[in-house]
């Protein structure tokens, strides 16, 4: 076996197979002070490299005795992390996370290490450098690539793709292999639909409405409905406390650089500001007219009196929407009897 010491790195070549010799030698001299006999905290004795080797072997990164030193099974191209996970959320309209992956040679180059860095769907992720170079000089300096999702339109789930790192150098030594790490993103863009059934303003609340939402057949498996219906009454639920800001929200089931889409059709009804609010005008949630209860005004806010009660009576009025409105009219087209048959906004989470 092939043990090389660096300043901050170990390079092991792996062993196809664990003797049972070297089993017995490694228990036999495991020890931790330096001044026993083959002591594994003693680079020049057999047993620290025994014990090196059989680390790397079973994945450890960290030497126990030297936790400054990296353990490494490779004398080419590493990757602190093979895999990862990124999403549409947490940037803005165009881009979303991003994840930041570390590379290192194993070993002294003899010559300058390239590696061209490529994703498998560019439509997911873009990467940053698209590559990178070592020389002999600077080989024990990390590169770092940096994976920022893309902020897409469209309804398509949680996806799978691949960073691939490919290098190459003079240097047949080294052993290159090029490394792959498979990353998931995770989609922000939802679906917005009217309830199948209407209902007085007896709802039970916010939270009974979001149980309406939950149970209904619209609602995608597995996933989380809650409706787009304020209370001025309770403030259990609120888009914005000032008008159009989306300052003060309370539980508000629009999230920030999001594509809201039909339950039916892959029509785009609005994306989202960073305020998770739609700036008018949208695209109508239906394609045809119908009153909607949501307790909010025009400008967000929730409506201070048109709420029935805290959406739990059947008298006074509550504000209420049309689903087929391109203007503020979608949300605010005015108070409506309590005791009116009315559906609601249902948005997924």
């Amino acid at each position: 076996m092939l043990f090389v010491l660096k300043l901050e790195k170990i390079y092991i070549s792996r062993s196809k197979k664990i003797t049972l010799w070297f089993l017995v030698s490694f228990f036999t001299f495991v020890s931790c002070a330096k001044s026993v006999y083959n002591s594994v905290c003693d680079p020049n004795s057999r047993a620290y490299s025994e014990t090196s080797i059989l680390l790397g072997l079973l994945g450890e990164k960290k030497h126990p005795c030297f936790p400054g030193v990296r353990i490494v099974s490779n004398p080419g191209l590493n990757l602190s992390s093979y895999r990862g996970k990124i999403s549409e959320f947490g940037g803005n309209a165009i881009q979303g996370s991003a994840l930041t992956f570390e590379s290192f040679l194993g070993a002294a180059p003899k010559d300058t290490v390239s590696v061209q860095v490529i994703v498998s769907n560019p439509s997911y992720a873009t990467v940053s450098p698209t590559s990178f170079v070592w020389t002999p000089n600077d080989w024990e300096v990390s590169r770092y690539i940096t994976v920022t999702a893309v902020n897409d339109t469209f309804i398509n789930g949680t996806r799978n793709f691949t960073i691939g790192l490919s290098p190459s150098s003079n240097d047949t030594s080294m052993r290159l292999q090029d490394q792959t790490i498979s990353m998931d993103i995770v989609d922000n863009d939802k679906i917005i639909f009217i309830t199948t059934g209407t209902y007085t303003g007896i709802l039970g609340g916010v939270y009974g409405a979001d149980a309406i939402c939950q149970a209904d057949a619209k609602c995608p498996a597995g996933k989380i409905c809650k409706t787009m219906l304020v209370d001025a009454g309770s403030d259990s639920r609120q888009a914005s406390n000032t008008a159009n800001l989306g300052d003060g929200q309370i539980d508000w089931v629009l999230k920030p650089f999001s594509t809201y889409v039909r339950n039916d059709t892959p029509t785009v009804i609005a994306t989202t500001t960073a305020n998770s609010l739609f700036t008018f005008p949208v695209v109508g949630i239906r394609p045809s007219s119908s009153t909607i209860w949501t307790g909010l005004s025009a400008d967000w806010t929730s409506h201070t009196t048109n709420h029935c009660g805290s959406w739990g009576l059947n008298s006074g009025n509550g504000q209420a929407g049309d689903s087929g409105g391109t203007g503020t009219s979608s949300i605010a087209l005015g108070g409506f009897t309590c005791s009116s048959n009315l559906p609601l906004y249902c948005v997924e989470q």
